[in-house]
């Protein structure tokens, strides 16, 4: 799912056309790294995958039909698509008639509906290769979208889901076919992958992913571990509790690790009532001008907010006070924006869930891009669990 910096309801970017992509399976369970492997033992692999941060989303370089695009790495949901026309900066896009690989099937149609946003066409297959053709995948079906609408402006080009099969609302050719990851699973030494999304970069080469395996140097101690709801088809945990200034709160709460989850937290009101409510003085005020909600939580950009600890699973994972305060509202970069009191920030942490009464509230609980810029984090598709430690 993708949420960008500040709004407070599903925000896909759906004003131009796309295709939506679902792995078929693999011929004699073959996903067709490069070089090739034959499926066997000896054969298992990892593959490393560079990514860059872009408005606190992660994206890789991807070659489509040779067509070279980025496309954000979500594990909010499970498709793999992309715009078929140019609507960011660089320029970049997608054409089914200049691919030399592209197989139009005409009797599969792409259909997916989001609370705010709508795509849909028809289905062609193609091949997909990541990261100088470290991975390759041939003959996947996508879906050409001729009808969307949605936010516009994209920084990216579109989506490599990594979410459970069924996440999608789809309940068409994405949501019968095999993911992206489970194609690469048969060749892979593991049935996980590894996100190091630090923001550290002294002695880092930059984010990355790796599939098939973990690098235990980027992370301190021991992974702590949880078990994953599968019942949501996303990467969901239940009962994460949460202590701000060690003071444990008793109410606990079921949510989703969403790296297309923008710059946010989002728990239930009780929880973001308490955090807010251990910092003294503190102006906070309700906006109404973000997003057409009045569920948004704005505070001075001078505010001393306080580390809050989340506790999953059998571990503690910590953030820090530096990544819970956001963006600036106001000032030359969002003068339409500005509410006219002082400088103001949208802090991370926010409500979700609901309903509640008087406020029109993003009705997801999910935990995005601070958990990532904290945590080394493994997912594991076959038990399902997730996996997590703070970085070195």
């Amino acid at each position: 799912m993708l949420l960008d910096r500040w709004e407070t309801s599903l925000l896909l970017w759906l004003s131009l056309p796309y295709i939506a992509f679902a792995l078929p399976p693999s011929n004699n369970g073959d996903p067709f790294f490069a070089p090739q492997s034959s499926g066997s033992d000896q054969a298992k692999t990892t593959a490393f995958i560079p990514v860059q941060e872009v408005d606190y989303h992660w994206v890789a370089n991807v070659s489509i039909g040779g067509q070279e695009v980025l496309l954000c790495i979500d594990t909010g949901s499970s498709p793999l698509w992309v715009s078929t026309q140019a609507g960011n900066s660089n320029g970049r896009v997608y054409a089914v008639d200049k691919s030399p690989t592209a197989k139009p099937l005409p009797d599969e149609k792409f259909n997916i509906n989001f609370p705010h946003a709508s795509a849909s066409g028809i289905v062609v297959e193609d091949t997909l290769a990541l990261s100088s053709r470290s991975v390759v995948l041939k003959d996947f079906a996508l879906g050409v979208v001729d009808q969307s609408s949605g936010i516009s402006e994209p920084t990216f080009d579109g989506f490599i889901g990594l979410g459970f099969r069924g996440s999608s609302p789809d309940k068409g050719i994405l949501d019968s076919t095999p993911t992206f990851f489970e194609s690469l699973m048969p060749n892979l030494q593991s049935p996980i992958f590894a996100l190091d999304f630090s923001t550290k970069t002294s002695d880092r080469k930059g984010p990355s992913m790796k599939f098939g395996g973990i690098d235990p140097t980027k992370f301190h101690g021991q992974l702590a571990s949880t078990p994953i709801d599968r019942s949501t088809n996303r990467w969901t945990a239940k009962d994460i509790t949460f202590s701000i200034r060690g003071e444990q709160m008793d109410e606990s709460a079921d949510m989703s690790f969403d790296t297309g989850g923008g710059n946010h937290i989002y728990a239930p009101l009780s929880i973001t009532s308490a955090y807010y409510s251990q910092i003294p003085d503190l102006d906070m005020r309700w906006s109404s001008n973000l997003g057409g909600n009045n569920c948004t939580i704005v505070i001075p950009c001078t505010s001393q907010l306080p580390d809050l600890e989340m506790h999953i699973g059998n571990g503690t994972a910590r953030i820090r006070s530096e990544h819970m305060m956001g963006e600036s509202l106001t000032g030359p970069a969002n003068p339409a924006w500005s509410l006219g009191y002082g400088n103001l920030c949208v802090p991370t942490l926010q409500p979700g869930g609901g309903p509640y009464p008087g406020r029109n509230c993003l009705g997801l609980l999910l935990v995005g891009a601070p958990f990532f810029h904290e945590n080394y984090v493994v997912f594991n598709q076959a038990e399902p669990s997730m996996s997590y430690a703070p970085y070195v």
